[in-house]
């Protein structure tokens, strides 16, 4: 399904423009908070007739609609319009239109027509839009109560010890010696997970009645006395939900005296065989408590669970009787809402749950000491899957080190011992994914194959490890280095992370080494097939180019920059905690990065440093469709590519280091992300370019957001002094500075999210997408006549840094040729459905468009309309981006010496690149 995303930060709210006749278009917006229903009126008039009315969800703090399929008809329409959507928040008490959105639509010719939609009443809206909020609300506070009881909270303080973990503690203490009794605790966990689907099976006859209720409903006219009645019930809920919060405190503290008989039975076992028989018996009256705890719960909530719908009922009598088609989606958000108020039940049950899941896990660790044979393949629960992996992760990076060291200590040095560490874990495997190609399937899902298959890879978020089967795998081993690039262009692992002399700050060069690998490209009728290996085989017949030494032998290992360059004295280092060197005109900026002001940029370093290469991009390209098997890299990790936000300070102060806006611009920022802040004048243009965007403070850290009074909110900043704002003070994000995600466990994930577009993320440990694009120093693409007779764009790569040029004569000459051609999109992003690979010189090149943003490879491609001329290779995105972004994106717009804010590159080790032959 298509979306657009409205950024409602800025200060024009415009989304990009949509086809007529494309029905079923989202419109995501961002930049703000929204209750878990809002309202939005579409009209294709700006001030003047009518609306049409829809419902507005959020769900994981992304809200989006459905655009009416009645104005993209719009059939008398010949010529390009828009739509205009007003964004309308409401109270029981009164409604206002918050934001106002413009739709830019493209006119074409009628295709067959579409099943039209029903149009909707606007006051049955709001009171449905009451309803469901009100109805959150309180499910939130009965949720937060039964949480409170089951794990602590810190506006709970009577509950604030985290019962859970209390019982884990004396949990801790068994030492059962016996396999039997691993299985009896193991059978009273699936007594619970029974009990469990009991509770459902409650909830699917409760949904039942509700259906039986809705039809009556239909019947019934709406009234004063039926909006009483519905408050009457809405009251009963409330106090049923604080009686099922006092239940799930009684099953909390049920789950504890059955823990209290776990222990007892621990230190029975410990003693003798007859002994561990007797803690059999107390494991067998432990399943009984725990039954009874789960039986009673189950009762208790259900009665709660029955009351709700009475009342669910009762609202819908005042609800429903505008019609069927707005009673279903009323009737869906009032399902919402009793979901919502279930939640309590089950965290109340997994506390449970909770208690017996950490008993197992206890009692599996201490049979393995007992019970030679316990296999770590007999661990069944998904949890349990998930800690092992990742302490299996943690002694592999311990043990990784221990072996680097040894083999260091009986001579040879770093290199030495990397070399011979990879050389151990060498095994021939080939790791494959299928992509089907779009004629075939426009889904960017793909299909793992040979090695590659049941293989898991979830990306970890802040310090919450996801699952990494690859971990076990030396192919995907990787650790972090100082490195450094010799006068002949051979790159050199200086130190690893835990050496003396290794260091991630100042002027060194900061990367991640990995074992040197082989791919392959198989192209098929249906799909293009990726393999990747330790070792040259049928399917892999080509090294990576970072594995390819200057002379053309293979390197045992291959480095990647870890950071984007700062500047340190006029100098770029891929190293922690520096602002990104950018183009713009901040006095602390200026930096020349572009392709062609990078050459003399990174030649400070020496003769064979490069700005971030193509190669460097298609390893981490290669990843993300190895190890998650898509090419819609922003369905795992979205990158900071929806967090353009610029407001105005509200309020006039002298010497502080914040701004005051209002509370809802203000949520809109994360702490610990960077801004810079500007008094503007007289200026009009807000473009981050400018110097007076940063005249106050440049790149600063968000340190804290708190609220000032009832309506507004400041920022606060660490900025180096303190600073007045007047009305004309604005605030800017901008992108992170290096190392934002190195408090990230494992190889990959965000600090704190994922998928909200704010984060960047890390990939086989390469920070990725801060917030900016990212030029490739080693590409140019030279305007030609494509064969269409529209603009093209040859490709060409330089594999010797020490040559490289901005003169277009030398390029044409000294580069190798891609084998491809970049189209021409008419200066529009247009989403791309083919990648074309040169695996000779290690580039992926958009070679077809006319997809979505969910669909092909899920991100975009711009050139402009010029003839010719060079430009530079722009990949990932910048803070603005939103679907458009990913590891596919290209902008193929900008001249080659263009150098901007939105401009950002690394320091390669890969710039000298050598020509590999295979050996008859």
């Amino acid at each position: 399904m298509n979306k657009i995303i409205a950024n409602l930060n800025d200060i024009i709210i415009k989304t990009e423009h949509i086809w007529q006749y494309d029905y079923g278009i989202i419109l995501q917006l961002t930049g703000a908070e929204f209750p878990l229903v809002v309202e939005v009126n579409f009209s294709l008039s700006e001030k003047f007739g009518d609306v049409i009315t829809r419902v507005a969800t959020t769900d994981n703090d992304v809200t989006e609609v459905r655009i009416p399929d009645k104005l993209l008809k719009n059939g008398w329409q010949t010529n390009d319009y828009n739509i205009y959507a007003f964004v309308r928040l409401n109270t029981e008490e009164s409604g206002w239109t918050e934001y106002r959105i413009r739709i830019p639509v493209t006119a074409r010719p009628k295709p067959e027509p579409p099943t039209e939609e029903p149009e909707q009443e606007k006051e049955l809206f709001q009171e449905a839009i009451n309803a469901v909020n009100t109805s959150a609300k309180r499910a939130e506070t009965s949720a937060e109560l039964a949480e409170a009881w089951a794990h602590g909270r810190e506006n709970h303080p009577e509950s604030a010890e985290d019962n859970a973990k209390y019982y884990s503690g004396l949990a801790d203490k068994s030492r059962l010696g016996a396999e039997e009794l691993k299985n009896q605790t193991e059978q009273l966990k699936k007594s619970v997970d029974e009990s469990k689907a009991s509770i459902k099976e409650n909830l699917a006859a409760s949904e039942s009645a509700k259906e039986s209720a809705q039809a009556s409903a239909e019947k019934a006219k709406t009234s004063e006395d039926n909006a009483k009645a519905s408050e009457t019930a809405s009251a009963k809920t409330a106090k049923n939900a604080s009686a099922s919060e006092s239940n799930a405190k009684a099953s909390a503290e049920n789950a504890k005296a059955s823990e209290t008989v776990a222990v007892e039975s621990a230190k029975n076992a410990s003693a003798s065989e007859s002994n561990a028989k007797k803690s059999a018996e107390n494991a067998t009256a432990q399943k009984d408590a725990v039954d009874q705890t789960v039986t009673l719960f189950s009762q208790t909530a259900t009665k709660a669970l029955n009351d709700i719908n009475a009342a669910g009922k009762t609202q819908k009598d005042a609800v429903d009787s505008a019609g069927t088609a707005k009673k279903n989606e009323v009737y869906k958000a009032g399902s919402d809402a009793v979901d919502s108020i279930n939640a309590s039940k089950t965290e109340a049950v997994s506390a449970v749950e909770s208690a017996g899941s950490t008993q197992t896990e206890n009692i599996t660790k201490a049979g393995a000491g007992a019970v030679s044979n316990i296999k770590s393949s007999e661990l069944t629960a998904s949890e349990t899957i998930e800690q092992s992996t990742s302490s299996c992760i943690a002694r592999v990076d311990t043990a990784a080190k221990t072996q680097i060291d040894l083999i260091k200590q009986n001579g040879g040095g770093v290199e030495n011992a990397l070399s011979n560490y990879f050389a151990l874990r060498r095994n021939g495997k080939v790791f494959t994914t299928k992509i089907y190609k779009y004629e075939t399937s426009t889904s960017p899902v793909g299909v793992k194959m040979n090695a590659n298959e049941n293989m898991v890879a979830e990306p970890s978020v802040g310090r919450k490890e996801g699952r990494d089967d690859y971990a076990q795998y030396g192919l995907f081993h990787h650790f972090t280095c100082n490195f450094s690039v010799d006068e002949n262009g051979f790159n050199h692992v200086d130190a690893l992370e835990g050496q003396i002399g290794f260091t991630k700050y100042g002027k060194v060069q900061v990367g991640e080494v990995t074992m040197s690998a082989w791919f392959g490209i198989e192209d098929t009728t249906e799909a293009v097939l990726y393999h990747y290996s330790d070792s040259q085989t049928e399917l892999t017949p080509y090294p990576m180019k970072e594995s390819i030494n200057p002379d053309g032998t293979i390197s045992p290992f291959m480095i990647h920059a870890k950071y984007e360059a700062g500047d340190i004295d006029g100098m770029p280092y891929s190293s922690k905690g520096l602002a990104p060197a950018n183009g713009c005109q901040a006095t602390q900026a200026r930096n020349p990065v572009s392709y062609t002001g990078m050459i003399t940029y990174m030649h400070k370093l020496g003769g064979h440093y490069c700005g971030t290469t193509s190669w460097d991009l298609f390893y981490r390209q290669l990843m993300m469709v190895i190890k998650y098997a898509t090419t819609h890299s922003q369905s795992i990790m979205a990158g900071c590519t929806s967090y353009s936000n610029q407001n105005q300070n509200l309020v006039e102060e002298t010497g502080v280091m914040r701004v005051v806006l209002t509370k809802a611009q203000a949520a809109g920022y994360v702490i610990g992300s960077y801004v810079s802040i500007g008094d503007v004048g007289s200026n009009t243009n807000k473009d981050r370019y400018y110097s007076y965007m940063h005249n106050k403070a440049y790149s600063v850290k968000v340190t804290k957001i708190e609220d000032v009074d009832d309506a507004n909110a400041a920022v606060y900043v660490d900025a180096p002094q303190a600073f007045d704002t007047t009305p004309t003070t604005w605030i800017s994000t901008m992108p992170w500075h290096s190392g934002a995600t190195d408090e990230v466990a494992g190889s990959d994930g965000s600090p704190n999210s994922n998928t909200n577009g704010k984060d960047p993320y890390k990939i086989q440990g390469i920070e990725t997408c801060i917030g900016a694009y990212e030029v490739l120093g080693n590409v140019v693409m030279d305007i030609v006549t494509g064969p269409d007779g529209n603009p093209a764009r040859d490709v060409y790569v330089c594999e010797d840094a020490s040559t490289l040029s901005s003169n277009i004569a030398t390029v044409r000459a000294n580069y190798k040729k891609a084998i491809a051609q970049v189209p021409y999109t008419a200066a529009s992003w247009k989403y791309i459905t083919e990648e074309t690979t040169d695996p000779n010189l290690g580039i992926m090149i958009p070679t077809k468009v006319g997809g979505g943003s969910t669909t092909g490879f899920a991100d975009a491609l711009y050139t402009d309309t010029g003839t010719s001329g060079q430009r530079e290779w722009l990949a990932l995105g910048n803070l603005g981006n939103g679907s458009l972004a990913g590891l596919w994106l290209l902008a193929a717009y900008s001249g080659w010496s263009a150098a901007d804010w939105t401009i950002v590159s690394g320091v390669s080790p890969n710039g000298t690149r050598g020509e590999w032959q295979a050996t008859a």
